[in-house]
Order: C-alpha cells, then sequence, then structure tokens
C-alpha cells in the first residue's frame, strides 16, 4: 500500500511540475490535507503557484512559509514538519 501512495504521489507531481518545490515537496501537500488543511495548492506556504527550489529565496515564501521554516530551523531539522502546522499562530483554520 505504501509503495502506491508514493507512486500516486510521484505522477502528481510529475504531471503538476512540481517536483522541483522550495523547501517543501508533494508529499508535504499531500499530508498537509490528509491532515484536514486547507492545502490547495504550494501557495498554501509559498508565494508562486510553482515555487522552483533552484531560484528559490526566502520570500518565495508567505508568513506561514516564513513560520514553518523558522520552526524548521529552530528544531534543527532537515525539512519542515507538517504537524507544526497545529501551532501556527496566524490566521489559525479549522481542521
Amino acid at each position: 500500500m505504501h509503495v502506491y501512495r508514493w507512486g500516486a504521489i510521484a505522477v502528481v507531481a510529475a504531471i503538476f511540475g512540481v517536483t522541483t518545490s522550495a523547501l517543501a515537496s508533494p508529499p508535504m501537500l499531500a499530508k498537509a490535507k490528509e491532515n484536514g488543511y486547507p492545502a490547495q495548492n504550494c501557495q498554501y506556504c509559498h508565494v508562486s503557484k510553482l515555487p522552483k527550489k533552484d531560484a528559490f529565496t526566502p520570500e518565495d515564501l508567505n508568513e506561514r512559509g516564513k513560520w514553518m521554516a523558522a520552526e524548521k530551523n529552530k528544531q534543527k531539522a532537515k525539512a519542515a514538519d507538517v504537524e507544526s502546522l497545529k501551532t501556527f499562530p496566524g490566521g489559525k483554520e479549522q481542521k
């Protein structure tokens, strides 16, 4: 089952051309959706619809994305944790 999920995510990412997103990834977007957050696309945390890793700057993040990046740095993690969204202080959404 797990292999099929990753395969499906890879296909969707290839179709939408988001395989090189900055700081985030298609699996993070999928996880946010699975956890009930109203994330519809990359703009949930980024300014642009299709952020590119090779052209990324911190200004490419919206308020939520900047907050998640700061949390990642505080935790000294390699990637932002979608679970941290539950403590995002600005504009709390209903799950």
